[in-house]
């Protein structure tokens, strides 16, 4: 069992290549007084996404690249700004995402970079919104190892940078968006089947948004004060992937 056991360890030794491709489940709100003003949501299927993960092992230190990009649609439940309800499908909607780890083997400093295109819908008078942020953290993972099969869970704790939002109607205000902070845990499993190693993985990402600053909207010679509201995202993600050791 032990010898066996060291064989899978291989895989860990010096670093792995992983490709991987993964479904979202998102659900976000925003909030006045604790009241659910709207939400974007989707199913598993309507954001499909691809990634890349390079890691690599130097005795008791390690650190990583990730890249990831998903695409597709989601649902809004809501209101127009007169106030009239309005449930729809909004198009091109995608989720970025570029982190990178440096420190001890379980123990990571990580930065990062996170953009959502919130996607706009064919009804008169609807627009995009675009979040984004670069991040800090810490991430923590571990290793348990058995025949043909490792679980590595890890989770993060992360802290947006002058988070901003760009409201895609008339003069395309940018609003600095108040304090953000995510938490992230991942569980996957990897099988072993020969040479080749193959990874199921789950993983719950949180972001809590303060309310932002005010700014100005100016549309056909008229101009607005906007804001946006205190938000919470709750994507679950799906996936599967193969890695390679070197």
């Amino acid at each position: 069992m032990i010898k066996k056991s060291l064989v899978f360890i291989g895989a860990f030794l010096f670093g792995f290549s992983d490709f991987y491709t993964y479904t979202i489940k998102m659900n976000y709100k925003e909030y006045s007084s604790g009241r659910v003003l709207d939400k974007d949501y989707t199913d598993f299927g309507d954001l499909i996404g691809i990634g890349y993960k390079f890691e690599k092992f130097e005795g008791r230190y390690s650190y990583f690249l990730k890249t990831e990009f998903a695409y597709g649609s989601s649902y809004y439940k809501g209101a127009t700004w007169g106030g009239k309800p309005l449930s729809t499908k909004q198009e091109d909607v995608y989720i970025i995402n570029f982190e990178g780890g440096l420190g001890l083997r379980y123990f990571n400093f990580i930065l990062g970079y996170r953009e959502w295109n919130r996607g706009k819908s064919n009804n008169p008078g609807d627009y995009n919104e675009k979040y984004y942020w670069p991040y800090f953290g810490i991430r923590y993972r571990y290793e348990f190892y058995f025949e043909k099969l490792a679980f590595l869970p890890e989770i993060s704790y992360q802290n947006a940078i002058s988070p901003k939002i760009k409201v895609e109607l008339g003069n395309q205000p940018v609003l600095d968006l108040g304090e953000t902070s995510g938490i992230k845990v991942e569980i996957p499993f990897v099988f072993r089947k020969d040479n080749l190693y193959f990874k199921v993985f789950y993983r719950y990402q949180y972001w809590h948004i303060n309310r932002s600053d005010s700014g100005l909207l100016r549309i056909n010679g008229k101009v607005y004060e906007i804001y946006e509201p205190e938000s919470e995202t709750i994507n679950q993600y799906l996936g599967i992937g193969i890695l390679w050791k070197f």
